[in-house]
């Protein structure tokens, strides 16, 4: 069966489904657990995953990144073979959204898959609104 829709308008519409990952979800629930309000998926530029505010009631945003897709400076390791497209895919495309998030008009912090996977997010946090 034939797309009805050609390729960009095809793209343009996948790229507004979101399916919350598991570190998203982790950060969530503790989150909620700890009575921390907050709103997942807060539909401004940058598209970061949460926005709690801040102790001068200011929105802060946290961007929840993987260390393999967004680079990570400890954990990430280019795949040994199709280089060509991992450099042009991965490396490249998080230079640009690093240049982008730099430029954002907004307060915003970057949690690792490791901060979460080791608890370190939740300090991490707390700091934030103390």
């Amino acid at each position: 069966m034939t797309d009805i829709f050609d390729k960009k308008k095809r793209s343009e519409i996948m790229s507004k489904i979101h399916q919350p990952t598991k570190l998203e979800m982790h950060v969530h629930e503790w989150l909620t657990k700890e009575g921390i309000p907050h709103r997942m998926y807060p539909k401004i530029e940058g598209r970061p995953d949460i926005e709690i505010l801040g102790k001068d009631g200011k929105p802060i945003y946290i961007f929840i990144d993987g260390c393999f897709w967004h680079c990570c400076p400890i954990h990430y390791r280019r795949p040994k073979s199709n280089v060509e497209f991992w450099i042009k895919h991965i490396e490249e495309s998080n230079r640009r959204r690093e240049e982008k998030r730099k430029k954002l008009p907004y307060r915003w912090i970057r949690v690792w898959e490791h901060d979460v996977k080791n608890g370190k997010f939740r300090e991490i946090i707390k700091n934030l609104l103390r």
